[in-house]
């Protein structure tokens, strides 16, 4: 079984249509999978909860709700958390890169034993659609990767990354719940040196870029910095 954890905050209307199309096209490209689909709900104020009763009349669509918006790193803890599939995969529920990357993932794993963990590495047009602010936040985040995981990991943020069930309690033992959670969670990876592969990605014409507020890459800030500091602490006691 693959299990499909989708983080979902206060998404834009249309989204349940989206959701389905999605689901649709996925289980028509692997179809001798049995696929399981949780949505993650963090705190989100404008769902309809009639979409939410069509979408579980689906025997393979699980409803998790959280009523506190806690952040992405939370809603992926409790989404992978509930996941009964051999490989996990989890992506933003508007699907920002389509249902290709799923696919070519789950072939990943399929011809690597030895890999554990696949990323989404997002190419060049990618970046030059996001907002200004967002770019020069990808950059610097880029050559801290260099520094702080592995001079051959340079992209962690981009919304979709897949592990086998074997290495689910290296997620479940993360601490930050903001978006930057997969810093946490990758240094982790690369310390126990399990098995890492990426698979390029590109944005979905149709997706909309938001901006960061001043709030928000502050917030990112501190859960950064407090990432460091842990695994400078780690580092010094081991």
């Amino acid at each position: 079984m693959i299990s499909v954890v989708l983080p979902c905050y206060n998404p834009l209307d249309g989204w349940c249509q989206t959701f389905l199309d999605h689901m649709t096209e996925l289980n028509g490209k692997l179809p001798d999978y049995s696929i399981q689909y949780i949505i993650s709900n963090d705190g989100s104020t404008r769902l309809d909860l009639q979409k939410i009763d069509m979408l579980m009349a689906s025997p393979n669509v699980i409803f998790l709700n959280s009523e506190i918006n806690e952040g992405k790193g939370s809603a992926i803890r409790k989404g992978t958390n509930r996941a009964d599939g051999d490989i996990i995969i989890y992506t933003d529920i508007d699907f920002p890169f389509g249902t290709a990357p799923i696919v070519e993932m789950i072939n990943v794993f399929k011809e690597n034993p030895q890999t554990w963990f696949v990323y989404g590495n997002r190419n060049v047009e990618y970046f030059k659609k996001l907002p200004f602010k967002r770019q020069l936040v990808s950059k610097a985040l880029h050559r801290l990767n260099r520094i702080f995981l592995s001079k051959h990991i340079t992209d962690t943020q981009a919304g979709i990354k897949g592990l086998r069930r074997e290495i689910l309690p290296e997620v479940l033992e993360t601490k930050t719940n903001t978006f930057v959670f997969e810093i946490e969670l990758i240094r982790k990876l690369v310390r126990k040196k399990i098995g890492i592969r990426s698979v390029e990605v590109s944005a979905n014409p149709a997706i909309v870029f938001s901006d960061f507020s001043m709030k928000v890459l502050f917030r990112e800030a501190v859960s950064l910095a407090r990432i460091i500091m842990m695994s400078s602490i780690w580092n010094d006691i081991s």
